[in-house]
């Protein structure tokens, strides 16, 4: 059902397989209107989006059993897969729905939706935790009662992971549908968080979610269609994602960029190679009469989707999902705030990071110590013993592995040499080959040593694991000075 054929971080490349076809992941899912749709499922296809959302309460309401005979697909007039929205957004916008969980269960199957989803009652964001409480047991209600009476006709159920900014209430709601047998999960209500700019805390929600589901659980995103959360969030883990964004900013001639969004009124140029933008200057678009300027403005931002789903995917493939995810964070502030999740979130994270790259990692500034990769090395030296009693600690060569560094120091045969790096801490000659001790690049630059708190941890744990009666190491240098500066056993040392 999911194949997972390359990862990096959280995020993964993978294979979704349909009753109508396959989905390549990470994948942006378009919203498509079951009635007043005017982009149609043929140029959605030519685009690339292999797979397409549309409401099965407003089918039902419009089409009724009608919709039964046809199907979804010759409703909506797109032959790829389909995942249909049972009315959640309705319940969140409006209240209950006029129908019950099992009602629209049944009709989902009746029209033979590729991915249908359960009549939820979605959290949104800011309600008190009793009154969210009771949504996620009327929703794990639903979803236990609908899975149950599932056909075994190829379907794929999504489990709705609800519970809001309630962290306790999400790992129930994660772990429960899990347990019923749901093969896909989808968080849900986050469109409420990212109005609100609230991107720490829906970081905060996906990573309690993975933390729950087996990777082979892909993860679905309602109401995320703006390329400012797409690499965060597929970092994080989430694999297909959907939104009506395209249309909705279209509507208000607002132009999707890959940092944000901007008034058509007041641009200038376009920065932009597709159809679109090739074809008009903003003023003549702008001089278009309404619905198609709306329609032309929406292929635009559908293709500015696109492009950061395709851009984030070739970060996957390169291994520099880490470097693409942060230069992307800082696109917004608040966004960039929701880079402490991926810092704290290293259990999250190294599970589907390579263990060895085909390309050095990059290491910019202090948050980069907290990489997988470099947590992980540190974590292979702590294991690191020598019965050697005299430490020599040098600064990083030029040359890599460092290892062949100690043909031109003046030091002794009998002491343990080391090397340092501010982000991957102390470096055993002995392991200075592996990676990524020996594949990295550093941005020359001078390192702060207050803010480089996990060197000193690895620093430390590596002098109590063993039991050196001398420290040599250069006075001169400051960023060593900070952490060893105040201990009885070290001798000024300066090198050759």
């Amino acid at each position: 059902m999911f194949e997972i054929v390359k990862s990096d971080l959280a995020g993964r490349i993978g294979r979704l397989y349909t009753n109508h076809g396959m989905v390549d992941t990470p994948a942006y899912v378009p919203v498509m209107h079951p009635v007043k749709q005017t982009i149609p499922g043929e140029k959605l296809k030519e685009m690339g989006f292999q797979m397409i959302i549309t409401n099965a309460y407003i089918t039902m309401k419009q089409y009724g059993d009608e919709a039964i005979r046809r199907g979804i697909h010759d409703i909506v007039g797109f032959d790829g897969p389909i995942m249909t929205d049972s009315g959640g957004y309705q319940v969140l916008e409006y209240g209950d729905l006029d129908i019950s969980p099992s009602q629209m269960a049944e009709f989902e199957m009746g029209i033979m939706t590729d991915i249908p989803i359960p009549l939820d009652k979605p959290t949104g964001f800011g309600l008190p935790y009793d009154v969210a409480s009771s949504y996620v047991d009327r929703t794990l209600q639903a979803c236990h009662d609908t899975i149950q009476s599932a056909k075994d006709n190829g379907q794929l159920w999504v489990g709705p992971i609800q519970g809001g900014e309630h962290s306790s209430l999400v790992e129930r709601s994660a772990r429960s549908l899990a347990v019923y047998g749901f093969q896909i999960m989808a968080l849900g209500s986050p469109v409420e968080f990212m109005e609100s700019y609230e991107y720490y805390k829906l970081a905060c929600m996906i990573a309690q979610v993975r933390r729950v589901l087996t990777p082979s659980i892909p993860l679905h995103l309602f109401g995320a269609g703006h390329p400012i959360t797409i690499p965060l969030a597929i970092s994080l883990g989430c694999d297909t994602f959907d939104s009506a964004s395209y249309m909705l900013y279209a509507k208000e001639d607002r132009y999707i960029t890959q940092d944000g969004t901007r008034k058509l009124s007041e641009m200038r140029v376009f920065p932009c190679n597709c159809d679109v933008c090739t074809g008009y200057t903003p003023a003549e678009l702008m001089s278009i009469e309404k619905k198609e300027r709306t329609d032309l403005l929406a292929l635009h931002n559908l293709y500015a989707i696109k492009l950061e789903v395709d851009a984030t995917r070739q970060a996957i493939y390169e291994g520099r999902l880490w470097e693409y995810t942060l230069k992307k964070a800082r696109a917004h502030p608040r966004l960039f705030e929701a880079v402490r999740v991926l810092t704290e979130s290293h259990d999250v994270l190294y599970p589907g990071t390579p263990r060895f790259k085909e390309k050095a990692i990059f290491l910019f500034d202090h948050t980069d110590q907290y990489r997988p990769e470099a947590v992980e090395f540190r974590r292979i030296v702590s294991d690191f013993r020598t019965k050697k009693d005299t430490l020599y600690i040098l600064p990083e060569p030029k040359t890599k592995p460092a290892y062949l560094l100690k043909r031109y120091a003046d030091i002794p045969d009998d002491a343990q040499v080391c090397i340092y790096n501010p982000y991957l801490g102390i470096i055993p000659l002995e392991l200075s080959d592996m990676y990524p001790a020996a594949h990295h690049l550093d941005a020359r630059m001078r390192h702060v040593p207050e803010r480089y708190d996990t060197f000193g941890h690895s620093l430390k744990a590596f002098l109590e694991n063993n039991k050196f009666t001398r420290i040599h190491y250069d006075y001169g240098n400051a960023f060593l000075s900070y952490f060893l500066g105040d201990m009885k056993c070290t001798e000024h040392f300066t090198k050759i």
